[in-house]
């Protein structure tokens, strides 16, 4: 009898194993879009991050992620409104020809992450179908154009878009976090890229979480004539009018600067004068600009081997048949 259990037990893992194979089948990937160009990192399963690509973007895509509000929609074709439902599923089978019934803004974005996504696909040597996406702005409109443009490559979001700032605060979290019983940590997150510069708080909480705090995160500034006498106004405002119930600088916890221009000694001198020395001495300062995207992918890699990604992401039609990834002989990365 307990022979018999133990062959019904094996046969019912053997079918499971069968029907669940092991995950995660592909390597993860992450795109971030930044006001002037964006970038792509890939996380291989035996834990290396790759940066692969930046990608500068066009005019138009330069210019719409400065557009501080959305424009005005316009009327669709009869001939768009019908295939509207279906245009997700028509751009990886007719490319530009549906780009008649896209905006500019989506089209200008889809063609900073169409290079991206080649340059992805050109080092894997095989398709893609899934992605994550981070953003250095945060208003809904540019969210939704660039979650558009996605699906318009036929790539499946693996986890909810995240902001540039958290990823990076996620990428050089220390090797301590807040216990259970402490309040939250605050962390002040500086973006300095030649271009732009963004100045935020975020919060620490148990476990590592990392949440913006509302209110106190925003998109990025663009001034680049007085980049850091902006900084300085921007920063002073915040230590003057903080959170209610937090005391700044006394409660930041981590400083973190990051941008294409992270480590300028003028920004340094400014942060010295303005915040504590030791936390400026022991700030945790980006040395690339694909930090956030290289955590952003592991995350992705990670939430793939969950069975919640496995039953409630989709791949686009027919886009598993064609990568290699997902056949029976693959040889995963």
């Amino acid at each position: 009898m307990l022979i018999t259990f133990v062959l019904h037990l094996f046969t019912i893992v053997v079918g499971v194993a069968a029907q669940h194979p092991i995950r995660p089948r592909a390597p993860g990937v992450a795109f971030r879009l930044t006001p002037d160009y964006g970038i792509a990192s890939i996380y291989l399963k035996d834990g290396t991050s790759v940066p692969v690509a930046q990608v500068q973007g066009s005019p138009e895509y330069q210019a719409f992620m400065r557009k501080p509000r959305a424009p005005a929609p316009k009327e669709d074709t009869t001939l768009c409104q019908l295939l509207a439902p279906g245009l997700h599923l028509l751009t990886p089978l007719f490319g530009s020809v549906t780009s008649v019934c896209r905006n500019s803004n989506i089209g200008s974005t889809l063609g900073v992450m169409q290079n991206l996504k080649t340059a992805v696909e050109a080092y894997l040597g095989t398709n893609i179908c899934f992605a994550a996406l981070s953003l250095d702005v945060v208003e809904d409109h540019k969210i939704d154009v660039a979650q558009e443009a996605l699906q318009a490559l036929g790539l499946r979001q693996v986890l909810p878009t995240a902001q540039a700032a958290k990823s990076v605060v996620l990428a050089h979290r220390p090797d301590t976090t807040p216990k259970f019983d402490e309040e939250p940590w605050v962390v002040l997150a500086i973006d300095y890229s030649t271009h732009w510069y963004n100045v935020g708080l975020l919060t620490m909480g148990e476990a590592g979480i990392v949440d913006p705090v509302p209110d106190f995160t925003s998109g990025p500034k663009i001034d680049e004539e007085y980049q850091l006498d902006a900084i300085e106004h921007s920063l002073s405002h915040i230590l003057a009018n903080p959170p209610s119930g937090v005391y700044l600088p006394e409660r930041i916890h981590q400083l973190v600067v990051y941008g294409d221009d992270a480590k300028n000694e003028s920004l340094r001198n400014l942060l010295t004068k303005m915040l504590n020395t030791d936390l400026v001495r022991d700030a945790r300062v980006s040395s690339s600009i694909f930090d956030g995207t290289n955590f952003t992918a592991h995350a992705a890699h990670v939430h793939m081997d969950t069975v919640d990604f496995e039953m409630n992401v989709k791949p686009a039609w027919g886009c598993q048949w064609r990568s290699s990834f997902y056949s029976d002989t693959q040889n995963e990365l």
